[in-house]
């Protein structure tokens, strides 16, 4: 007797492990792309202010483009046809291509508007290519399970390893690209090594991913629903509930990304050029995040969500406020201990605050539900990623007039010119083989960072202290408007939300009997 033939859920525990294995790599290089490009540009090219508007109007742009470019790619991918299925050609293509863009994109020498010129092309390149992989790997996911419960645990552990993936990219790329651990004792040859480093990792892990998952390729387990922006702002405004609770989205996250956006400027000219330090900093903050998914259940228990929107408020304001006593009135005795204590309360109150958003945006499939009769799920969390886009481009504009009135780029390109003398040095002394050629390479590394730090230390004396006042005075702004916006139209607590489910299931069970 044959043995009856394996299902897509035989693989389960597979699928499960190699699918979500995939997403490490892929959020290092994401991280590396979205969170460093900036600062490497900066540190390692002298830009005039015209030439880093123009940088800027293309990095805003290209991230509401991102934003509404997904529909037209996850169409695309629908109607792919190969021996390979629809999926892991453009997984591959797009790894191949990105992870391509990305090395050209931190390995080039072009300098002035002929770099400016080749940015834009290659960032084109990039957003472009990430898009494939991006839906490509995504939309792969339904077809690995026929189990809506074992579809979610692949959606969890997919999304954890995508969270180590970038924070490892955020927590280690500071240090190994600024200061006396930096890759080469300069932040040109190291941006370099750390983009080869990200890009092999995001081509291993996406290759072990296509060649490893086992998917079902039927047309029914393929196929996923798509959802276009006109079907987005249809469902908007059709759930007012809906309507606040992506306010809000947009608000939390973009509060929480200024942090990261000013953090390690303000720690250089306050603590000197030192890339550990802010990845110590950066540990804290992360930190708060891995602790309050512990107690957040418990959380849950004694606080209501608007209570909880309040108290997660003012624990976040406590800390943000730290950042700018930390640049005041603290002694420098014990200012990085401070600061690194007000960046575990600011990561603790941020993500809470971020959570429960988070809570009331999904209760708006009940609220949908209760006026319509039908969840939307798909469709109601295609606005988070889309949230998200959104709150990148409103960031890189923040960050750009920020820069722009400070004038911080005049820092930058002193900063630059001596790490592309400092890499030309080297290079030179490496062709050159002196016999004491390590001590000849100390050396270099060592005038250069002497040069860096009396540029940081001649900054205007304000700068510092208006970068502390941009991460800590916008996001608390931006949460103030999140509460008092959900104080005022924010309809569904608890109460509401139980009765609601009382009626849906009062309406399903007339049905029921109405069928019978």
């Amino acid at each position: 007797m044959s043995k009856p033939r394996k299902t897509v859920d035989d693989y389960f525990n597979r699928n499960k492990w190699v699918f979500s294995l995939g997403g490490i790599g892929r959020d290092m290089c994401y991280a590396l792309f979205t969170n460093f490009l900036l600062t490497y540009v900066l540190f390692t090219r002298s830009v005039t202010t015209q030439q880093f508007a123009v940088i800027s109007t293309i990095l805003v742009a290209c991230r509401v483009w991102d934003g509404l470019n997904d529909p037209i790619m996850g169409g695309i991918v629908e109607n792919t046809r190969t021996r390979f299925g629809k999926f892991k050609p453009w997984i591959m293509i797009g790894a191949l291509t990105n992870g391509a863009a990305i090395i050209a994109m931190f390995t080039n020498r072009a300098e002035g508007w002929r770099f400016i010129y080749l940015f834009i092309a290659l960032y084109l390149i990039w957003d472009i290519t990430f898009t494939m992989n991006d839906i490509g790997y995504w939309s792969m996911m339904p077809s690995l399970t026929s189990r809506p419960d074992r579809r979610d645990k692949i959606v969890a552990l997919a999304n954890l390893f995508s969270g180590l993936g970038n924070l490892a990219a955020v927590g280690v790329v500071p240090m190994l690209t600024a200061g006396k651990y930096a890759i080469g004792g300069n932040s040109i040859t190291a941006y370099a090594a750390v983009s080869v480093i990200c890009v092999g990792m995001f081509i291993l892990c996406q290759t072990f991913t296509c060649i490893g998952v086992k998917e079902d390729r039927s047309a029914k387990a393929e196929k996923e629903e798509k959802h276009g922006l006109k079907e987005m702002f249809q469902v908007i405004i059709h759930n007012d509930q809906l309507l606040w609770a992506t306010l809000l989205t947009l608000l939390a996250t973009l509060s929480g990304a200024m942090l990261t956006a000013f953090a390690a400027y303000y720690i250089y000219l306050k603590f000197g050029y030192n890339g550990t330090i802010v990845t110590m900093f950066t540990a804290f903050y992360a930190g708060a995040a891995g602790l309050l998914l512990m107690v957040f259940p418990l959380l849950c228990k004694k606080f209501s969500r608007k209570k909880a929107l309040g108290v997660s408020l003012c624990v976040a304001t406590v800390g943000y406020l730290g950042f700018i006593l930390g640049g005041t009135v603290i002694p420098d005795s014990i200012r990085l201990g401070f600061l690194c204590g007000a960046a575990l309360i600011t990561g603790f109150g941020q993500n809470w605050f971020a959570m429960v958003v988070m809570v009331i945006f999904t209760n708006t499939i009940e609220y949908n539900e209760y006026k319509t009769g039908s969840r939307e799920e798909a469709l109601i969390f295609s606005l988070r990623p889309f949230m998200s886009k959104m709150s990148s481009a409103l960031q890189q504009l923040i960050v750009t007039v920020v820069y722009l009135i400070i004038g911080m780029t005049g820092i930058t390109n002193r900063i630059s010119e001596l790490e592309k003398n400092a890499n030309l040095a080297a290079s030179a002394a490496r062709k050159a083989n002196p016999a004491d050629l390590e001590a000849v390479l100390n050396q270099i590394e060592a005038d250069k960072l002497s040069g860096i730090t009396e540029v940081l230390q001649n900054a205007p004396e304000n700068m510092a202290l208006h970068l502390a006042l941009c991460m800590a005075i916008i996001p608390i702004l931006l949460l103030v408007i999140a509460y008092v916006i959900s104080l005022k139209k924010n309809r569904i607590d608890e109460a509401e939300y139980d009765r609601m489910l009382a009626e849906i299931e009062r309406r399903k069970a007339e049905k029921e009997t109405v069928n019978a």
